[in-house]
């Protein structure tokens, strides 16, 4: 794992080195306590959530019954002020074939805990291969992972109000 932390960054290690440690696991608790009570989670294919607890249901659980041997790697990382950025390779098995994908977590720290997070990854990849095999779509809807495409696509068909 490779890093630079720019003066005034202090928390920065650290932070990163539990993020690594949380998602070899992954360990949900390890990886909750890395997140302030007012935590904003935006990734996509997930909703959007604010604070710990929404975090837990809209994000950590969900990928977790979908997904229970997703591991994340770091791969390098950056910090300036109370902003890293970290560079990761994530990998789990779905229904017996192995993915691996790749992204960049930008957080802003406070305190050494994310106040914000932002994943940037191209999702394409995981939909398809979860779309082309249907044993695969009863689990990404219990999963809750499905859930926000219901009332997105809903939406979609609604007329805009002016």
């Amino acid at each position: 794992m490779m890093g630079a932390a720019a003066e005034g960054a202090p928390d920065a290690a650290r932070f990163v080195r539990l993020f690594a440690e949380g998602w070899a696991g992954p360990s949900p608790e390890k990886l909750m306590d890395l997140l302030d009570d007012r935590i904003r989670l935006v990734q996509p294919i997930f909703a959007p959530s604010i604070g710990r607890d929404a975090a837990a249901a809209r994000f950590f659980r969900p990928l977790l019954r979908f997904m229970p041997d997703v591991r994340l790697e770091v791969r390098r990382w950056s910090a300036s002020g109370d902003v890293v950025f970290i560079e990761w390779t994530a990998s789990g098995t779905l229904s017996g074939q192995k993915l691996t994908w790749s992204g960049v977590d930008r957080l802003i720290l406070s305190n050494g805990r994310a106040v914000e997070r932002v994943a940037y990854f191209d999702s394409m990849p995981l939909l398809v291969e979860t779309l082309r095999r249907p044993s695969r779509w009863l689990a990404f809807w219990r999963s809750g992972i499905g859930r926000p495409f219901r009332t997105m696509f809903a939406g979609a068909s609604r007329p805009v109000s002016q």
